[in-house]
């Protein structure tokens, strides 16, 4: 038996994970890679925030954007992306929560 999810239970995991990414921001930057550059990601994040290195700093901006290019990269390239989610990647459009058809 396989187990598929009705489009209402597809809306309701995306609307969840898009109110727990409003909440804390930081899972904006986490979500879509390997667990190494999560945390490489996370460790500089919390470390700026309470001003133990300056990530206005060019060297500390240029390893975060490294890493966020890791991060983006892991998802694009992922086994377990789907390759709608992988063409809609190729093909942008403006930016809507829901499309109503």
């Amino acid at each position: 038996m396989s187990h598929s999810r009705t489009k209402y239970q597809f809306f309701q995991e995306a609307s969840l994970s898009q109110k727990l990414a409003d909440n804390d921001p930081i899972y904006q930057k986490l979500a879509g890679t390997d667990r190494k550059v999560s945390n490489s990601i996370g460790v500089l994040m919390i470390l700026g925030q309470h001003k133990v290195i300056d990530l206005e700093d060019p060297s500390m901006a240029l390893i975060l954007d490294i890493l966020d290019v890791q991060r983006k990269s892991a998802f694009a390239t992922s086994e377990k992306t789907n390759e709608i989610t992988k063409m809609g990647l190729q093909m942008p459009k403006a930016e809507y929560i829901v499309d109503k058809y």
